[in-house]
């Protein structure tokens, strides 16, 4: 996934070694990677994306689920979330090539969204397959799949009866139970500026997964304008707005994870709007001049430490 994972607990007596979890751990990870990951050219997720054949594509079932899920958060976030804008990703800048960056031109942005569009793609659960409709469809699970996997690693905990931890995969977080110090665990929202560090809300967590994303620490400056590297999908540019940061808690980290990159693309109004038709809660951090604002929506203050 390019990142990496850590799993705290605190039980004082557990049924499994360290090693032996640490190898269950790893194991899983693995097999998550070898279905969705675009970092390995033969996962079946890379295997579909370098594929030119339009029509179904037969997929593990579990690879099937969270497309499926991607694709419903889609259509809940106004077309917001997307897992197919990596070209439009590229063309800005933000992909993992290393090709030296020019301001893509409307032509290029609009050629590019030919080649996006969550309505592009189809996917079947039994037998489990995806179809893609147009040829060079690309698809990157990178806003879902560490939130996925975080829960999938819960999973394991959970199944060996491990009462209270803390699992974190490329900063997508889940908590269950007490730190060893007997209080919840805690995390920081960091202040989406460039002091590493400043803390503007602190999180309590109480088997619960929590996802942020920001563009404070990955943009690009062109002729003087700001231009963030969340990629609105609709219309093929920068999101345009003064929404910082969003934190978003939920049961499921892979829920969070999606829904905390699609408010980054539509700003603080409308994702206030879509949390409360979509139950959900966590904090915005806007920008005003040198001032940041928060705003708490759903049950987020309940989790914020006193």
């Amino acid at each position: 996934m390019g990142t990496s994972y850590s799993v705290q607990w605190s039980d004082v007596s557990i049924s499994i070694s360290t090693s032996e979890l640490k190898d269950l751990i790893e194991r899983r990870l693995d097999q998550i990677n070898s279905l969705m990951s675009t970092y390995i050219p033969n996962s079946q997720l890379s295997n579909f994306n370098q594929s030119r054949e339009t029509g179904w594509h037969a997929i593990d079932g579990e690879l099937a689920q969270l497309v499926a899920l991607a694709l419903s958060i889609s259509k809940k976030s106004d077309e917001a979330f997307d897992i197919t804008v990596g070209p439009l990703v590229n063309l800005w800048g933000f992909g993992p090539s290393e090709t030296t960056f020019t301001f893509p031109t409307d032509t290029e942005i609009n050629i590019a969204k030919r080649s996006i569009g969550y309505q592009n793609l189809e996917v079947r659960i039994d037998p489990p397959a995806i179809n893609k409709k147009v040829a060079d469809l690309y698809v990157d699970l990178s806003a879902i799949a560490k939130g996925y996997a975080v829960d999938e690693v819960a999973q394991i905990l959970d199944d060996h009866n491990i009462l209270n931890y803390m699992v974190e995969i490329g900063g997508e977080i889940k908590g269950k139970g007490v730190a060893p110090h007997g209080t919840p665990w805690r995390i920081g929202i960091e202040t989406p500026n460039f002091e590493r560090g400043k803390i503007e809300k602190i999180i309590s967590l109480g088997d619960v997964g929590v996802a942020t994303s920001g563009d404070y620490r990955n943009f690009i400056e062109y002729e003087g304008k700001h231009y963030s590297h969340t990629i609105d999908p609709r219309s093929g540019y920068p999101a345009d707005h003064h929404l910082e940061s969003v934190t978003v808690i939920h049961e499921s980290t892979a829920i969070a994870d999606a829904w905390a990159t699609a408010f980054m693309v539509l700003g603080p109004k409308k994702s206030i709007q879509l949390s409360n038709t979509n139950n959900l809660s966590g904090v915005l951090i806007t920008r005003d001049n040198d001032n940041y604002v928060s705003t708490v929506f759903g049950e987020m203050q309940s989790y914020l430490a006193k």
